[in-house]
């Protein structure tokens, strides 16, 4: 039995030091985590569906512009807003924007020569 019990105190005590190794660590990325900033404007696609695969009848789906950007925030100091290691929350705060779209069909005139 005493071996049992030695074995489950190294167990214990090997759990733990991993257990600090690991919040050390997210400790260290945390502070060195990186964020990227955006601030973007882009000219989006213009979409041409067909009515179908026979016909010459479309839908035109201008995109208009495409603005996208971020800021980052942490959140209050509030005890509940840290992680358990003391780490205040941050959040990406993302606005996309999708202006001037514009719908359109095309319907081809029927010439009176085709054959």
């Amino acid at each position: 039995m005493n071996r049992f019990e030695a074995a489950k105190t190294k167990l214990h005590e090997v759990s733990a030091a991993v257990a600090d190794g690991a919040v050390s660590a997210a400790q260290q990325l945390s502070a060195r985590a990186f964020r990227v900033s955006l601030d973007i404007s882009l000219k989006a696609p213009v979409i041409f569906v067909p009515r179908s695969s026979m016909s010459r009848h479309v839908l035109i789906v201008d995109l208009g512009r495409l603005t996208v950007s971020n800021c980052f925030k942490t959140v209050d100091s509030a005890e509940s807003a840290k992680t358990s290691e003391g780490i205040p929350a941050v959040i990406d705060h993302m606005t996309v924007d999708l202006t001037d779209m514009k719908l359109a069909t095309y319907v081809p005139l029927l010439s009176c020569c085709a054959i």
